[in-house]
């Protein structure tokens, strides 16, 4: 609550989460309602981000893109996270062998640049919200795996995991009970930092037209319609794009305060 910054990253991620809950009572109009007798308006009273070249309420659009992209970047990261922790967590606590096998294959991943990953994931299952984020969510594993298997492998050496381990304490127990709660530091502030990368992945492969397909809206699919249109008509991609930004910039501000606070 010290920082300021936070604070204000906070405030405008409970706004956006407002948007995505109840859309259709915050925006003006409906998304996909069309109207040739008002293309191209630019920003007024009545259309505050003004409309697209079909005469759509940019704001509204904007408004329901909110619900895309956080919720498909939140369960994306959610998948992700469970997957790292459950590789990280057996590669630390066994090591030797079972370390080596899982390591390389989370190596293997690493290697792969992630956006090329999610792009032939998805070039492979299709356009869709379920296929975007299993792309999303597979190729974010391999980071929770690596944090997750270092803090596993620090807090196993401790002598409470020693005392646990005396008295008959199963793995499964000890791995659930002891150590991953004494892990979750790090992972929080991962998740916090990997849903601002998964809403801009979300955004990017969207405006190869790999994302989210039309009629639907989401801020990167706003930004593919409206690139033939934006020296003309400014607001058609201005208004999505700063959404892209700001969001990015306030779960970044909110992952670092917490790493701050957690770390300090």
């Amino acid at each position: 609550l010290k920082d300021k910054a936070a604070v204000i990253s906070l405030i405008f991620i409970l706004l956006l989460v407002i948007c995505a809950l109840f859309p259709e009572q915050i925006a003006p109009y409906a998304y996909d309602k069309q109207d040739y007798s008002a293309t191209f308006l630019t920003p007024s009273l009545e259309h505050p981000f003004g409309t697209d070249n079909y005469g759509r309420d940019i704001l509204s659009r904007v408004i329901y893109g909110t619900r895309i992209s956080l919720g498909i970047g939140l369960l994306a990261v959610a998948i992700s996270c469970v997957i790292g922790i459950i590789i990280g967590a057996i590669a630390g606590f066994y090591g030797s062998v079972t370390d080596n096998i899982l390591m390389r294959l989370v190596d293997i991943m690493l290697a792969i640049p992630s956006i090329l990953l999610m792009m032939a994931i998805v070039t492979a299952l299709g356009n869709g919200e379920l296929n975007l984020t299993i792309a999303i969510a597979i190729s974010s594993v391999p980071g929770y795996a690596r944090i997750v298997r270092a803090s596993v492998m620090t807090e196993k050496e401790k002598e409470y995991i020693e005392a646990a381990r005396s008295v008959g304490t199963s793995d499964l127990k000890i791995i659930m009970r002891h150590i991953l709660p004494n892990c979750m530091a790090p992972i929080i502030v991962q998740a916090t930092m990997s849903i601002a990368t998964a809403i801009l992945s979300i955004a990017s492969l969207s405006f190869v037209g790999l994302g989210i397909s039309p009629p639907t809206p989401e801020w990167g699919s706003m930004l593919n319609d409206a690139q033939g249109f934006m020296r003309d008509h400014w607001h058609t991609v201005t208004f999505p794009g700063l959404m892209i930004m700001l969001t990015v910039f306030a779960f970044n501000l909110l992952g670092d305060s917490l790493r701050d606070a957690i770390y300090p």
